[in-house]
């Protein structure tokens, strides 16, 4: 039922993201008491312990990762991809594909806040010159930057996944090769076929 209270609360407009999250925790504390009985008053205060090393786990993560974007941003690196890629072509298939690989190597490094405030007003331009829809763009960025969030070496998403499971890194990429070929194919779909965008929102 996660999945469903997670997904439909935020449809439905009842909670937010976060506050999702905090709500699917309750959930599962009661479920791990009245149905699973795996919950008792003896084990609080090792889940809460356990709990509390994994958030300081992801927010030593999370505090690398901006510190590392922060500097990015401070050299204006991004800025600088930008420039060469843009000024290396004009053909509109091989451009596209290299604002994918730009936006992939950004999304590896970089979390997907500051990239998108960093780059959407460098890349929509361009975009908009080259006869793609606003919404597509945003589209082809979102899913750029949240497959750089899934990949080494920085991916803050994969790292949280593993130290949440437990499972190695390695074992984890090895993994994800599938769902990797997916993504990108989705990813080649949404850049180079504007009806699939098109019909999806229509949808």
């Amino acid at each position: 039922m996660m999945p469903v209270i997670i997904i439909g609360g935020i449809r439905m407009g009842v909670f937010t993201p976060t506050e999702g999250g905090a709500v699917v925790a309750v959930y599962a504390f009661l479920v791990g008491i009245f149905v699973y009985k795996e919950i008792t008053l003896q084990k609080i205060p090792a889940i809460c312990m356990e709990a509390a090393i994994g958030t300081a786990v992801i927010a030593a993560i999370i505090a690398a990762t901006s510190l590392f974007g922060w500097l990015l941003t401070n050299a204006q690196l991004p800025q600088t991809m930008a420039g060469a890629i843009l000024g290396l072509t004009e053909n509109r298939i091989l451009l596209l594909l290299l604002i994918n690989l730009m936006l992939l190597v950004v999304g590896m490094f970089l979390d997907s806040g500051p990239a998108i405030l960093l780059l959407t007003p460098i890349l929509a331009p361009v975009a908009g010159h080259l006869g793609v829809d606003p919404v597509q763009f945003g589209l082809i960025m979102v899913i750029n930057l949240t497959i750089g969030l899934l990949t080494p070496p920085v991916g803050t998403a994969m790292y949280l996944a593993s130290s949440i499971s437990g499972v190695s890194i390695l074992r984890l990429s090895r993994a994800m090769l599938p769902f990797w070929g997916i993504m990108l194919a989705v990813l080649m779909l949404v850049t180079y076929v504007p009806g699939f965008t098109s019909w999806a929102l229509s949808n």
